[in-house]
Order: structure tokens, then sequence, then C-alpha cells
């Protein structure tokens, strides 16, 4: 029987012995050659051998699994030390607005029964770079506002304003592509998808939302705030 379809059903006439034996119930030699055909069908011309063979227990993808994790901190804590050196107050600000993204990030995982695997992991590191990518953009705008002679308040709104247009074009065409990789993918692929998407969603809620209204209080109780301006900038705003 092969495929749920009876190819022969003969009687064995004698003991098999040497390999060897008779049966009965065909009706012609045709048969019997189809029979052989079957039989030989999925015989292999090459001889199969073991080369090397490795039992893996579940404390390997434990192991994976806390490297990860420490990639992930140890991400995270270059990044928070970087924006704060190089973008002062503001960098401190977009610190808090990113680990905020994560722990969205977390709790929607958590709240869809999500569970955290290494492209899981890889989605968040990459959407923490996208979320301090944002951040840049915005900063770097303010600066050159700030440069050409603006006030604060006005530096902000036209750095938050020009910056948009870029990232909403970065984040959008990284959402698409997450979308056909999880459409089109499996596994370990949707995994790394999915958690990419949500990031972006939680980074443009973040970027957008969190970071101007924090800025916007910031200044709103001092009246001036550092984004890693010189000093010779900051005395002429101050003067």
């Amino acid at each position: 029987m092969l495929d749920g379809r009876v190819y022969s059903a003969p009687n064995v006439l004698a003991k098999i012995t040497g390999g060897n034996s008779q049966i009965s119930g065909m009706s012609n030699a045709e048969e019997a050659h189809l029979l052989e055909i079957v039989l030989k069908a999925g015989a292999l011309k090459a001889p199969v051998t073991i080369v090397e063979e490795r039992l893996v227990g579940p404390s390997l993808g434990e192991d994976s699994i806390n490297n990860g994790v420490m990639a992930s901190i140890g991400a995270a804590i270059l990044i928070i030390l970087f924006m704060l050196i190089y973008y002062n107050t503001a960098g401190g600000i977009a610190d808090i607005a990113v680990l905020i993204n994560v722990l969205l990030l977390l709790a929607t995982l958590a709240a869809l029964g999500g569970t955290l695997t290494l492209p899981g992991i890889a989605g968040i590191i990459l959407t923490i770079g996208m979320a301090v990518d944002a951040n840049v953009l915005i900063f770097e705008r303010i600066r050159e506002e700030i440069q050409k002679g603006r006030s604060i308040r006005a530096s902000i709104d036209e750095g938050f304003k020009k910056a948009m247009s870029a990232i909403l074009d970065s984040n959008i065409t990284t959402f698409l592509t997450a979308a056909v990789l999880y459409q089109l993918g499996s596994g370990s692929i949707q995994g790394f998808a999915l958690t990419l998407m949500i990031g972006i969603l939680g980074t443009l809620f973040t970027a957008i939302l969190i970071t101007k209204s924090m800025i916007e209080l910031s200044v709103g109780k001092s009246g001036s705030m550092s984004f890693g301006q010189s000093k010779q900038i900051l005395n002429n705003k101050k003067s």
C-alpha cells in the first residue's frame, strides 16, 4: 500500500529464507513488474551516513536568550550615555521616551501572548535605534534653528515641523517592509516583523507626542533648555 492505494496483496507460499520467496495472487508478469517499480521507487542510489549528530538541550536556548537580553541592555546603556553626553538635557528626555517605547512594546507583546525569542530581541534592539534616530533628527533641526538666531520655543516648533516628514518617511517604509515580512515569512521571521511593527508605532507615538510634551513642559518651567549647543550660543540666547 502506498499513499492509500493498494498496489499488491499477494500470498506468501513459503517461509522467506535466504532473502528469496515465492508469492501468488498476481494475474501476469506486468503486475509483478509494477510491484517491482513501486518497491524500488524510494531507493537511494547513494548510501546515507551520519556525519555528525548532536543533542541540543533547553539550556542552550536559554543561554542564547540571556545573551540577547544582555546585548539589548548594553545597547540601551550606550545609547542613553551618548544621548546624555551629546544632547544634554534634551538627550535625557529622549532617553525617557525611548524607555517608554520599549515598555509599551513589551506590554503589547505580553498582551498578545507573545514569547521573547532571539528574532524578537533583534526587533527590540532595532526599535531602540529607530526611536533614537527620530529624536536625533528632531534635535538636529532644533539646533539648526537655534544657530539661526531663533528663540528656544520657536526653534522647538520649527524643528519638530521640519523633522516630521523625514521621520514619517523612514518609519512608514520600514513598517511596510516589516508587514511584507510578516505576511510572507513564517516562524521566527514573523516574530521579528511583528516586534518591529509594534516598535515603529511606539516610536512615532513617543517621538512625536511624548518627547515634544516633555520638552515643552521643561522649557515652560525653566525658560530654556540645552540641546547640546555650544556655550557661546547659549550665552547669546540668554542675553
